[in-house]
């Protein structure tokens, strides 16, 4: 077969997994917090609390699965924790606004893990001030500290090892203002506004708006490079525990070992074809127009801490859809602050009726879908520094 014949008929599967960061088992909901197999670090084999804590935290997500985190601990109880600036999306993230939510994501799933081991969780956010984005990695995003208290596990954190970012197509009804209040009244968001558009008129302009986000990341050639920089492929996905790939977006068997083989190399030619790029977005463009609602996360302000507070609400969204029997899907190509995005973030803006100084810091799809492959974590003591 031509590289061109295989691209154009298979271009949808080598470039399935570009955002795909977030998996759960396969099978059906997990009622159990216990690591399922050894694709995520397992807390039992620590004896201090913090690393216990950080243990099942890892599980949070987090773009593009960077896992951009590292953490320098004061004793048994306490640590530091920093953004992993070998880790950033400079072409995506300039801002690194995106790593921050995940760093958020992670402090959620820290408190939830730290109550479910009998401690409370205190949380001091950039201890050492505001910092510039030449200071990330330098200066702390929060200390973390644990006191004893009495056990307390959240509803939602039974999911820690089975939530997942779904990139599949939706089926169902809209979701409906009563499920969606169940939600939240699990999520208990606590920083940013989260609100759901669930109209047929109001969705369909916001969905098209979302999907050609994408179309400009496509097109925007050191953007879409930044995805190929962290796919990974065959032994590469358990040896690096990081970044994404196809299996954990459903694709299996001799299809996904053509696409594998194909890419093995990681050739950037192959990435950019615009036969592999037309056929990837015709399936994106299908599952986007398959959502069930848009749900925004937004903040008043646009500063460092608004990051970290509105990746706590949106980890804890996640986990509490999840329970409810949803999967999401970030969209959030459109809020990206590279220079080609901004003219289509303008018109998000009017569309979800957003001026700043507020800010959107998350826009997720939501449905119901089929399960996905599990994915990867690193090691904890890979994340800790002397």
């Amino acid at each position: 077969m031509k590289r061109k014949e295989f691209i154009a008929t298979s271009g949808m599967l080598i470039t399935a997994a570009l955002l795909t960061g977030h998996a759960m088992k396969n099978g059906t909901h997990s009622t159990s917090p216990e690591s399922p197999d050894k694709r995520r670090p397992d807390p039992g084999q620590f004896n201090e609390p913090v690393l216990k804590a950080i243990t099942y935290a890892l599980n949070a997500p987090n773009p593009h699965n960077t896992q951009a985190w590292k953490f320098r601990m004061i004793n048994d109880k306490e640590v530091l924790f920093y953004v992993d600036e070998t880790r950033l999306l400079p072409s995506t993230d300039p801002p690194a606004r995106q790593i921050h939510i995940g760093c958020g994501s992670f402090i959620a799933v820290f408190r939830m893990a730290a109550h479910s081991l009998g401690y409370d969780a205190t949380v001091d956010y950039l201890p050492e001030g505001n910092y510039s984005f030449a200071e990330v990695g330098r200066k702390p995003v929060a200390k973390l500290s644990l006191t004893p208290g009495a056990a307390s596990a959240d509803p939602i954190f039974k999911h820690v090892y089975s939530r997942q970012t779904n990139r599949g197509n939706y089926h169902g009804e809209l979701v409906r203002d009563s499920e969606f209040a169940s939600i939240i009244d699990l999520t208990k968001p606590q920083h940013a506004t989260v609100a759901l558009v669930n109209t047929k008129n109001k969705l369909e302009p916001l969905l098209k708006n979302l999907y050609r986000g994408m179309e400009v990341e496509c097109y925007d050639w050191n953007a879409y490079d930044e995805s190929r920089v962290w796919f990974r492929v065959k032994d590469d996905i358990a040896a690096k525990k990081d970044g994404i790939n196809l299996r954990v977006n459903g694709v299996t068997g001799f299809k996904r070992w053509i696409a594998e083989a194909f890419l093995s190399g990681y050739s950037k030619k192959a990435w950019h074809d615009e036969s592999s790029i037309v056929s990837y977005l015709k399936t994106y463009y299908d599952a986007v127009m398959s959502s069930k609602g848009v749900v925004t996360f937004t903040t008043a302000s646009n500063e460092l801490i608004d990051w970290l507070k509105a990746g706590e609400d949106y980890a804890r969204f996640q986990f509490a859809a999840f329970d409810q029997g949803f999967y999401i899907h970030p969209l959030s190509q459109v809020l990206q602050e590279f220079p080609s995005m901004n003219e289509l973030n303008q018109e998000f803006n009017q569309l979800v009726g957003i001026q700043a100084p507020a800010k959107v810091q998350m826009v997720v799809r939501i449905g119901r879908a089929k399960p996905l492959e599990y994915s990867y974590r690193r090691n904890t003591r890979d994340l800790l520094q002397a």
